[in-house]
């Protein structure tokens, strides 16, 4: 799989590398939809303290998680009974995220739900910094993938800036008895732009189908892994497809990773805009309608999950 250095889209000092690697990054987008970043400008520390402040998160007692956890009319909190295609997902979760670009907002996903027994001068900062750095990443990123497709790198910042929805989620996935009957998440693809993705050294559980095959993606050293989303295939009309994937689980060791959601903001209806051929492959949708109905599918089974298959001209 790729392995992208940004550190040339984070700075405006060298052309010709900056335009190598959105090269690479457009190859990456167009045969994997996945690829690895280095030097992306996350420091070891903010990594650290935040993978330290995850595990603790995770070691609370469960009627503490338990009083934040998630229902029907509040996606953000604690969960353990997530569906992925209709089945339960062998982990662990917390998610929290931006409402028109704030976490302190209430939107049509919710409130922000945190812990009352951990540090609020430790837990709390340190889950808001690590979001602002992914936001940060993910602009860069997303301005990279426009360039690539030929678009004007800030075209689709006017779906994000100031009133994005993008949301951070806290993975643990515990030891499975029978890793044979469970996986920690089904085959899927992401729903939003793209995913920012940080996972354990040392323990691989991460599978991308790519031609007729499931690859697993192993994490690297000061490394994130990247992937796009439903919403990157429909704007690129289908130039740049989102990957199925999943994860599995292992019968003695536990693992722990967090997702960067980056998402538009409610009202954005997305359509094609790349459109090399006369016709697009998609009808137009709403983000805000098309999450809603995915979390809906996420918390409950109501039958056949909302793809954008559904809106295919």
């Amino acid at each position: 799989m790729p392995t992208i250095d940004v550190s040339h889209l984070l700075s405006t000092s060298n052309q010709v590398q900056k335009d190598k690697s959105i090269v690479e990054l457009g190859c990456a987008c167009r045969e994997w939809g996945f690829f690895y970043i280095k030097n992306h400008g996350v420091s070891d520390a903010v990594i650290n303290s935040f993978r330290n402040e995850m595990s603790t998160f995770f070691h609370l007692p469960e009627n503490v998680l338990n009083n934040i956890r998630r229902n029907q009319k509040n996606s953000r909190g604690y969960f353990d009974d997530e569906l992925t295609k209709n089945k339960i997902d062998w982990k662990r979760c917390f998610d929290f995220g931006a409402q028109d670009g704030s976490l302190d907002n209430e939107g049509m996903d919710g409130k922000n739900q945190w812990p009352s027994t951990l540090d609020h001068d430790l837990f709390q900062p340190t889950m808001r910094n690590y979001f602002r750095e992914m936001e940060s990443l993910s602009k860069v990123l997303l301005e990279a993938i426009c360039v690539s497709l030929g678009m004007e790198k800030d075209l689709l910042n006017q779906y994000f800036e100031g009133n994005h929805t993008s949301y951070l989620r806290l993975n643990y996935y515990p030891p499975c008895p029978n890793p044979d009957d469970h996986q920690g998440i089904y085959h899927h693809t992401d729903a939003g732009a793209l995913t920012i993705l940080y996972q354990d050294l040392g323990i691989t559980s991460l599978q991308v189908f790519h031609e007729g095959h499931w690859y697993f993606v192993p994490p690297k050293e000061n490394m994130f892994v990247v992937n796009i989303g439903d919403m990157i295939q429909i704007w690129s009309n289908d130039e740049y497809t989102a990957p199925l994937h999943q994860v599995m689980v292992h019968a003695s060791k536990e693992r722990y990773s967090a997702p960067f959601f980056y998402n538009p903001a409610y009202k954005t209806d997305v359509c094609p805009i790349l459109v090399k051929s006369a016709k697009w492959k998609y009808k137009p949708l709403n983000w805000g309608d098309f999450r809603a109905r995915r979390f809906a599918g996420d918390f409950s089974d109501n039958g056949e999950e909302v793809q954008i298959s559904h809106y295919l001209s």
